[in-house]
């Protein structure tokens, strides 16, 4: 009896301490909020950065994003997962705005498709699947938020084998 006990604890220690492949780092990538709004910042103030001359040229190329004023409320910089979902809380120390992502497949060297989703006080308010190309940033229009809105920047920074 002492030695199928000796050879239980064995085998439950060696599965405790065994690695789980899918918690494997396969990137990483750039989550930035930015509020958006044709009135005043006296809703986000004092928070808020001016955005780079480069991201701003960038979105009012876009024509759906066409507003008078754009701030950077935050980044966050989370991890990429093999297998499991990633949390990123770009307005931090806040947890009103939360964004998962999960890996859903890769395409090549450069490509990777997530499942994306928003959510803003606990309540899941979109998810969609972007696919998004290494260095290339990705700017999704997200809800209404403080006479504004929130525009999301995705950009997958590395990509592992």
């Amino acid at each position: 009896m002492k030695r199928f006990s000796f050879i239980f604890l064995f085998l439950i220690t060696g599965l405790l301490h065994a690695e789980d492949p899918g918690k494997e780092q396969i990137g990483s990538l750039s989550v930035e909020l930015i509020y958006a709004t044709n009135g005043g910042l006296e809703k986000i103030e004092p928070h808020g950065k001016l955005l780079s001359k480069e991201d701003e040229k960038k979105i009012r190329e876009i024509k759906k994003l066409s507003f008078k004023e754009y701030r950077s409320m935050g980044t966050e910089t989370p991890k990429v997962l093999r297998s499991y979902e990633t949390w990123a809380t770009p307005l931090r120390p806040s947890k009103e705005m939360l964004i998962s992502l999960e890996p859903l497949s890769r395409e090549g060297d450069d490509k990777l498709q997530l499942v994306l989703e928003y959510w803003q006080s606990k309540r899941k308010l979109f998810s969609t699947n972007p696919t998004l190309v290494k260095g290339k940033p990705l700017y999704l229009l997200g809800p209404k938020w403080r006479d504004g809105r929130v525009i999301l920047k995705l950009k997958l920074l590395e990509l592992t084998d």
